[in-house]
């Protein structure tokens, strides 16, 4: 409560200027109920009082609404931090009344000012019968009543309150030029009526809410629109259904592709457009011919500030006095000041025009040229307006790579599974490989499948494929797959680098229970690595390819650099190996029994090393450069040209592996045989191939036929005979 110096100084303020309007301003009170007589307490006349502010009441549950009827002056009602005020009675007509603000309080509803201007719109100033901000913000109001903002009113806040739903012709009958439901978390649902019968809504925020559609009854006259972090908003209307629509403030960047491409967002809305437009034009060309001279005539009065907005779909205009919003929050209620020096601000009548005015601002504003809205987030290099894939010959190579990716591994995991010789750990390590890079195969199909469905148009299916379920599935198993594949292919080098160095000592081997608990931890790492983005550590829905690719914060840096540097770790360590390997195979052409001999091995060895070494480089290094210049700060490519990286060229190796590391070995197709020769089909083949020559090995003639070589029995003869060259790798 205020002091009794200052309640004195106030008191000789009045006895000089007795008819002087004043503030009154109740400080932490204790008082339970606003009434007359409280504040004729506090030693204030009534009929003076133009602003009324109660703070820090933290026991006031009602408001005698009635006693405020006795304040003709009343211009402002200002009531904050009350969390017992739960309701408060319809308001009776104040005439003077510009402000009703009551915010941080216990509000569960909202207050019916439907006759706060009764008196005025009985009478000839009803011009003026309007509020200029009606602020309900930070309480519970969790419903908005039949009526209850039945007002004229320049600015509506309803800001961070419980709202769930906005009913059906909520502002029925109203005219509300600013109308805001930010941070209303648990809104989700707008009538498609909500905003029908409000005449004059110019700028409306949803921002921070729940809401999955927006209706556009009611909002022909938008100027700004902003629903910014509500993720929930599946589908963007027509821009065409926004006909005065200037600037519009959204979460995501394919709303801003449809408001770019409206031909492809909306076809059936933009050939109707079209069928309108050639309409007008045909109209507009007898317009011109026998009205010239009504260019004067229709000229508003001077004195009016007009701001011509054409109506798209109909080619009409909208002559409003309306100024410029500038989109702060600090600023988004103006004073009484500047409200009583300059006029109602964007509050203001509709313009009435005669038949003839109307239909000259038709052909006067019609034009072709399509209507630029002020959109953000503006595409980005992580989300531009385009396909999944982007190019058509990318479209056409990926499924190529698809392709070859699962037919391949499915080869592989055919044979090696069903064979029914013993289970080693090279035919164990290959089973892993096969499996992720089959992974891989599935991700770049889905991928695939979703730009066939949607080329031409993945605006439209933008939100439910990045934010479905279909997206964290892809995304999981790209990042899954890549890091097992790596994994796998260092122990699948590693183990064949133990191998042929040791290759004399039978007893030093990888055992098959040490590579089933090296590829268990293989299997977790992975695991993790692909489950972090499900958990908020960076996000698999930032792109259209579902891949972790955006940087928000030190921690998803972080998470990326851990998968670059354990691609790279994987390349050096795979290069290092298949040099000593090389070394150790290539001691000397003595060894082969004549250098000529000796120089062809030598040669199929390293053509083969340089394969496997040059495929591996040609998957990642690209990847790991662009990728760390990126977390760097200085991204070199955009998600566009990126896609050729992460698309085309990072998943060759699961179409590669499979050939290079199974396929086209003469073991492989020895297992594919005898698993032919089970089913009793191609004999032909058969008999063909037993009357060639195996490859010799060190336990029998090089000149005699020999047995079928298991995969373990045959990489343990090739390493143990160097002559032949035909290692394994």
């Amino acid at each position: 409560m205020l002091s009794w110096s200052h309640i004195f100084t106030l008191f000789l303020y009045f006895l000089v200027q007795p008819c002087q309007g004043v503030s009154v301003v109740l400080l932490k009170s204790n008082f339970t109920r606003l009434t007359a007589r409280s504040i004729h307490a506090a030693g204030y006349h009534l009929h003076t009082v133009e602003h009324l502010s109660v703070m820090d009441a933290p026991n006031l549950e009602h408001v005698a609404v009635e006693d405020l009827t006795k304040m003709p002056n009343l211009k402002s009602l200002f009531i904050t931090q009350a969390p017992r005020l739960h309701k408060i009675a319809p308001l009776p007509a104040l005439p003077e009344l510009r402000t009703f603000m009551v915010t941080t309080s216990g509000l569960v509803e909202v207050p019916n000012l439907s006759h706060v201007h009764d008196h005025h719109r009985k009478g000839s100033n009803s011009s003026l019968s309007y509020l200029q901000a009606i602020d309900l913000e930070g309480n519970h109001i969790k419903r908005i009543p039949a009526h209850a903002l039945r007002v004229r009113a320049d600015q509506v806040s309803l800001n961070y309150n419980l709202i769930e739903e906005v009913p059906a012709h909520a502002f029925k009958n109203a005219q509300i030029s600013k109308l805001s439901f930010r941070g209303n978390p648990n809104l989700k649902r707008l009538d498609e009526h909500a905003f029908a019968g409000n005449l004059l809504l110019r700028q409306l925020d949803l921002s921070n809410t729940a809401i999955t559609s927006l209706p556009t009854k009611g909002l022909e006259k938008l100027e700004t629109l902003k629903i910014e972090r509500t993720p929930s908003l599946k589908y963007i209307p027509s821009i065409y259904e926004f006909q005065s629509l200037v600037r519009a403030q959204l979460t995501h960047h394919f709303h801003c592709c449809a408001f770019a491409f409206p031909e492809r967002h909306n076809p059936a809305r933009h050939a109707l457009y079209e069928t309108q437009m050639a309409n007008m034009a045909q109209k507009c060309g007898k317009s011109y011919k026998n009205s010239p001279s009504k260019t004067r005539r229709s000229l508003p009065p001077e004195n009016m500030k007009l701001k011509t907005v054409p109506m798209l779909y109909s080619g009409e205009t909208t002559a409003t006095t309306s100024e410029e919003y500038d989109g702060t929050e600090d600023e988004y209620f103006s004073d009484s000041s500047s409200f009583e020096d300059e006029g109602p601000g964007d509050f203001h009548d509709p313009v009435n025009r005669s038949l003839g005015v109307s239909s000259f601002a038709e052909c006067g504003s019609f034009s072709h040229t399509r209507r630029r809205i002020e959109c953000t987030p503006l595409p980005d290099a992580l989300n531009p307006c385009e396909d999944v894939m982007g190019w058509s010959w990318l479209r056409a190579s990926v499924w190529f790579v698809i392709t070859a990716a699962v037919v391949g591994n499915i080869a592989v995991l055919l044979v090696l599974l069903t064979n029914h010789t013993e289970l080693t750990v090279p035919r164990f390590l290959m089973c892993h490989l096969a499996f992720s890079d089959l992974c891989t195969g599935v991700y770049l199909s889905m991928l695939a499948v979703v730009d066939l469905r949607s080329y031409g148009e993945f605006f439209n299916y933008a939100y439910d494929w990045q934010y479905g379920t279909g997206c964290k599935i892809a995304g999981f198993l790209s990042v899954f797959s890549g890091q097992l594949s790596v994994f796998t292919l260092t122990i699948v080098t590693l183990e064949r680098w133990f191998a042929i160095t040791y290759a004399i000592y039978l007893d030093r081997r990888i055992t098959l229970s040490a590579a089933a608990k090296i590829m268990l931890g293989g299997w977790l790492f992975s695991l993790l690595m692909a489950g972090l983005p499900l958990v908020g550590v960076s996000d698999y829905s930032s792109t259209s390819i579902c891949l972790p690719v955006e940087s928000e914060n030190v921690g998803v840096a972080v998470y990326q650099g851990s998968l670059f540097m354990t691609n790279a770790i994987a390349w050096v360590t795979i290069v290092i190996c298949y040099v000593q390997i090389y070394r150790s195979l290539g001691g000397g052409g003595e060894k082969y029994g004549g250098r000529g001999a000796a120089a062809a091995a030598e040669r199929r060895i390293a053509n083969k090393m340089a394969l496997l070494i040059g495929t591996d480089l040609l998957c990642w290094a690209p990847v790991a450069f662009f990728g760390v210049t990126a977390l760097a700060g200085v991204p070199l490519v955009d998600v566009s040209h990126g896609k050729v990286l992460l698309v085309f060229f990072y998943p060759l190796n699961a179409c590669a592996n499979p050939f290079l590391y199974a396929i086209l070995t003469k073991q492989y197709r020895r297992d594919l045989l005898t698993l032919i020769a089970r089913t009793g089909k191609c004999n032909w083949l058969i008999q063909k191939y037993k009357l060639g020559t195996p490859p010799p090995t060190a336990q029998t003639n090089p000149s005699a036929p020999a047995p079928l070589l298991p995969l373990v029995d045959y990489q343990r003869s090739q390493s143990q005979n160097k002559e032949n060259g035909e290692v394994m790798l």
